[in-house]
């Protein structure tokens, strides 16, 4: 059954800020790894003001993508290959009633194939204080899911377009959240499926805490590494992620990160057990 409505009656809303200096995100926030919406923060930023569709398309060049459809933590689905171009094509017509579009872009390090968007964001306020960052693109239509997850890395995830649903918990309830032991890269995933719940399967998973967020167009929403959190796209939406690490994180975290991917790949780590492309 889908609890997603029960849960979000159930759930806290998020500490929202208007505005934050750095000393304040990095004391209460950064270090005291507690959760919060900065709302607005990201208005005044280029890709705020001019990414869409067409200007996607306007771009010089094209590159191989991988799309996902439905819930891909839970529902184990596999990336289907498609072109930039092609696939924001589809998504244009969709908006116009020619086509349904259910696949959507995930964790496009969308800088690497066009170096020049970097301009066009500024995550400074957590840069300052992470070591390494991996700033990647989420791009789809509206209903796309992310099951329940939590990262390794701190994340600060930008609104560009549309609306986006998020409901977070703390790594104090890991227990309850069911971690599975698939293998995937940077995160662990949940086994609870809130859009068909099994309560026999997970009779815990009542005792958790919830907070829920709406993100909208100019929204940044910082969520500590370890959180979990289940995501919905409410319009056609645009995001930018930014996954960062410590020096401290990068020299431990990533690195173990590292080892376990290159000895999966290899096969000598949770072999076909895992969220990975094939």
């Amino acid at each position: 059954m889908n609890i997603v409505n029960e849960i979000l009656e159930q759930s806290t809303p998020i500490e929202e800020l208007k505005e934050v200096d750095a000393a304040t995100f990095k004391k209460r926030y950064f270090n005291g790894k507690r959760p919060v919406l900065i709302k607005g923060f990201a208005n005044e930023w280029a890709a705020k003001k001019k990414w869409n569709l067409d200007y996607f398309l306007s771009l010089k060049g094209d590159r191989d993508i991988l799309l996902l459809s439905e819930n891909f933590i839970q529902n184990d689905n596999r990336y289907k290959k498609a072109s930039f171009k092609e696939y924001i094509q589809k998504l244009k017509d969709s908006e116009s009633g020619q086509k349904e579009v259910k696949d959507y872009l995930t964790t496009l390090n969308i800088f690497e194939y066009y170096p020049n968007l970097k301009e066009d964001i500024d995550f400074s306020l957590f840069e300052d204080l992470t070591k390494t960052n991996e700033v990647t693109a989420w791009i789809g239509p509206s209903g796309t899911i992310s099951g329940f997850h939590a990262d390794t890395a701190n994340n600060m995830y930008a609104q560009i377009k549309g609306k986006k649903m998020f409901i977070i918990c703390s790594a104090d309830f890991n227990k309850q959240m069911y971690p599975s032991d698939k293998h995937i890269y940077e995160a662990v995933a949940s086994q609870v499926d809130i859009n068909n719940f099994d309560p026999e399967r997970f009779p815990r998973f009542n005792e958790v805490d919830f907070i829920k967020v709406i993100l909208e167009p100019g929204d940044v929403l910082y969520l500590p590494q370890r959180w979990w959190h289940y995501v919905q796209s409410l319009d056609p939406s645009i995001s930018i992620s930014n996954f960062g690490y410590t020096t401290f994180e990068s020299y431990t975290l990533k690195f173990f990160e590292r080892v376990k991917h290159s000895l999966h790949k290899r096969g000598y780590y949770k072999a076909g057990n895992c969220f990975c492309c094939n």
